[in-house]
C-alpha cells in the first residue's frame, strides 16, 4: 500500500523501531500495534538478538517485517563478540557469556545477517515534506552515545554534520525524544525490548509524511512485562534475574 494516494496527494506513514534485545513479548506487541496503525514501510534501527530470552525468534520476525534493518553495536557483539574497552573490565566475560547464549540459538546463516546489515537508511523523496536519515547511534558510528541532553553542537557535530536531511532518526541510549535544532530534527525512538527511561513499556516512533507537512509520533506500547521476566528464567539465561529487574524498572544495569 505504499504510496498512498488522496486526491492526488502522497501520504506516506512509516514506522521506525529499534532495540528488541531479544524481548519476543514486547516486540510482538509492537508488530502488533504497527499492523493496527496500517504502517507503509517498517525500519528497524538495530540491536536484535543480544541480552534477550528469545534472539533467534525476534530475528525472524525482525526479518520477516521490516523493509530495512540496519546493524546496532549489540548486533556487532553477536557477530565478533564483546571486546576490551567496550565495556567496563568486569563485565566483559559475563557479557561474552550473554552472546554465548544467544550464539546457542542462532545458525550460521543468521550471523551471516547480522554482519551484512546496513549502517544507515534513508529517504530522499522530493514528493514528501522531510526526507530523512535513520542509524543506531550516529550515521558514522554504532558504539558512540549522544544521549537527548546534550548540546546542540554535539547534535550538530555527531549526528547531523553535512548531511542534507531534514529528520534524523536513532535508538541506541533507550530513552525517546524528540528535539529540533533549526530546520532540523532529531528523534530517538527509544527502545522496543528494554526501555531505559523508567517506562516499561515498549517503544517506537510513527511518521506520516506527505508532500506538506511531517507528523512524528513516539508511542508506547504496553505488554506482559511479568512474563517476559519469566521467559529468562525458563530459558536459563545468564542473568535472569537481573535482566527481569531491568525490564520490571525500565532502567539500565
Amino acid at each position: 500500500m505504499y504510496p498512498n494516494w488522496n486526491k492526488g496527494v502522497i501520504f506516506v506513514r512509516v514506522a521506525f523501531f529499534s532495540d528488541v534485545h531479544g524481548n519476543e513479548l514486547a516486540l510482538d506487541a509492537v508488530l502488533h500495534d504497527i499492523r493496527e496503525m496500517g504502517c507503509d514501510k517498517v525500519y528497524m534501527l538495530g540491536d536484535i538478538c543480544f541480552r534477550g530470552y528469545a534472539p533467534k525468534a525476534c530475528l525472524d520476525k525482525v526479518m520477516d517485517v521490516a523493509d530495512v534493518v540496519v546493524r546496532g553495536n549489540a548486533d556487532e557483539w553477536i557477530v565478533r563478540g564483546v571486546r576490551e574497552g567496550e565495556v567496563p573490565p568486569e563485565r566483559l566475560d559475563v557479557m561474552n557469556g550473554e552472546r554465548a547464549f544467544a550464539l546457542h540459538q542462532l545458525t550460521t546463516e543468521d550471523v551471516r545477517q547480522l554482519n551484512d546489515l546496513p549502517t544507515t537508511c534513508e529517504s530522499l523523496d522530493p514528493d514528501l515534506d522531510s526526507t530523512w536519515l535513520a542509524f543506531h547511534a550516529t550515521p558514522d558510528d554504532t558504539f558512540a552515545i549522544v544521549p537527548e541532553g546534550v548540546s546542540d553542537s554535539v547534535i550538530e557535530q555527531s549526528i547531523i554534520g553535512s548531511y542534507p536531511h531534514k529528520l534524523f532518526f536513532y535508538g541506541h541510549i533507550h530513552i525517546p525524544y524528540v528535539r529540533r535544532i533549526g530546520d532540523r530534527t532529531i528523534v530517538n525512538i527509544g527502545s522496543v525490548g528494554m526501555p531505559f527511561d523508567g517506562i516499561a513499556q515498549a517503544s517506537y516512533a510513527i511518521v506520516d509524511n506527505s508532500r506538506f507537512d511531517t507528523q512524528i509520533h513516539l508511542r508506547r506500547i504496553p505488554y506482559d512485562v511479568e512474563a517476559a521476566c519469566k521467559r529468562y528464567d525458563e530459558v536459563g539465561y545468564p542473568l535472569a534475574t537481573a535482566m527481569a529487574n531491568v525490564l520490571r524498572t525500565a532502567r539500565p544495569l
